[in-house]
């Protein structure tokens, strides 16, 4: 290596070094603070909030939303949570005096073959409790009605409120949980609701809406439950018929039983046939195990066209989807019956994000856990307790052919539960953080 090479390397070496003092002196500013410094701040600053981004929790920083630029819907099903639903609104509405209650439609009413959807007002600024809806209509026309905004004028500026988007709260259970409970529920004596004991009433007659029975309307969704329909049917036409023909050879086909009501079935059948006539019931003719079966399927629909969006923007595209405004939380009724104060603290976390302080959601949640211990300790009807004949009757379900299509939608139950807990994993250290459960 000569000399004069190394001489020139020198020389350059000098010359960066004299440069970089050059800029330091004037053209930088002298007390500029690192950029995680500048980051760090604007995350603690009130005006900005920490965002998700599809299955992930993003880094960048937003404005502040309240909660009454957003429509919220709590939907539940017959023993999924009827009165967790209304007592979770309630609990929304003590603590925000601006949000507003607003009436669900009927539960398990179709409004007509063309729309294929429960019609639900959900202005923003308000919390609805829905029972039961049916989500029939393609995922388009579903995201056009969770997102319409009918409005609501401000009380005091009469200006109509726009809609940020909608939060969702699907309320879910295993089924197979579920069906022993409405049994236990309805063969109660007393028993809580007078419908059963009308004699009038056939608890396997095929409903028609519109001219469409209910498993016509649940078989498009049912027999492709997949997005990409690679997954097998949950329930097919054929499987539909034999649970109906099930149902007609439990109920009012034995002796001493042609004219009595589903409640003497209930409570003079053999458990064992009971439990099935229970549950067929629940399948076919209210359809609310079914129901929920296809409105998860139908919300994680939406959750996926979601993901591939923020896919292809991730990618270097700038697509804006309104799915993007419709964000869901599914909980199952376990996690409020086992863990009441760390469930409740999820959800609030969900309809409040930042704009109510960790101290006083933790607060609300506590409150409602000692509300909640208190009912159950005091045999709240409409708490769900433990019974000895659980076992048997589940047992009883599996072995039947019922059992298969339990089975079937208990999986959907716990795909989406599996994978709300991998995406709402922010959320859940966070009620872990407060709440110490």
């Amino acid at each position: 290596m000569s000399v004069t090479f190394i001489q020139r390397k020198l020389i350059g070496i000098i010359g960066l070094v004299l440069w970089g003092i050059v800029l330091n002196l004037f053209f930088i500013p002298k007390h500029r603070e690192p950029e995680s410094s500048v980051h760090e701040e604007a995350l603690r600053h009130p005006s900005y909030v920490r965002t998700r981004r599809g299955s992930d929790w993003a880094s960048e920083t937003e404005p502040i939303s309240s909660p009454l630029e957003y429509a919220h819907l709590i939907i539940n099903y017959h023993k999924t949570g009827h009165e967790l639903a209304y007592s979770l609104q309630e609990l929304v509405l003590s603590n925000f005096p601006d949000m507003q209650r607003e009436n669900g439609a009927r539960p398990r009413q179709h409004p007509s073959s063309a729309e294929g959807c429960t019609h639900i007002e959900l202005p923003p600024g308000k919390i609805v409790v829905q029972e039961a809806p049916h989500f029939f209509c393609d995922t388009n026309n579903l995201a056009e009605m969770l997102l319409a905004n009918r409005g609501r004028f401000h009380r005091e500026e009469e200006q109509r409120i726009p809609k940020r988007g909608i939060k969702i709260l699907h309320l879910v259970r295993d089924p197979f949980s579920m069906a022993i409970s409405n049994y236990n529920y309805h063969s109660q004596d007393p028993t809580p609701e007078g419908w059963v004991r009308d004699k009038t009433r056939d608890v396997c007659e095929k409903k028609v809406f519109f001219g469409e029975t209910l498993a016509e309307l649940l078989l498009p969704t049912l027999v492709s439950p997949g997005v990409d329909f690679d997954k097998p049917p949950i329930v097919t036409k054929e499987g539909f018929d034999m649970l109906y023909d099930k149902c007609n050879h439990l109920f009012r086909a034995q002796p001493g039983f042609e004219d009595e009501s589903y409640y003497f079935h209930l409570r003079h059948l053999d458990p064992s046939h009971a439990i099935k006539l229970s549950t067929l019931q629940q399948l076919v003719n209210g359809g609310d195990i079914f129901l929920m079966a296809n409105n998860i399927i139908k919300l994680n629909q939406i959750r996926t066209i979601q993901s591939r969006v923020n896919e292809l923007n991730q990618g270097g595209n700038t697509m804006k989807s309104k799915y993007d405004k419709i964000q869901i939380l599914t909980m199952s009724l376990s996690d409020f019956t086992h863990y009441p104060r760390r469930s409740t603290l999820k959800y609030l976390n969900f309809v409040y994000g930042n704009s109510l302080s960790r101290e006083s959601k933790g607060r609300i949640a506590t409150q409602y856990e000692n509300s909640f211990i208190k009912r159950a300790e005091t045999g709240d009807l409409h708490i769900t307790h433990g019974n000895d004949n659980e076992e048997m009757l589940r047992n009883t379900l599996l072995n039947d052919m019922i059992g298969k299509y339990l089975n079937n939608i208990a999986s959907v139950v716990s795909e989406t539960l599996v994978a709300e807990m991998s995406e709402k994993d922010y959320l859940s250290q966070v009620a872990l953080a407060v709440g110490g459960q």
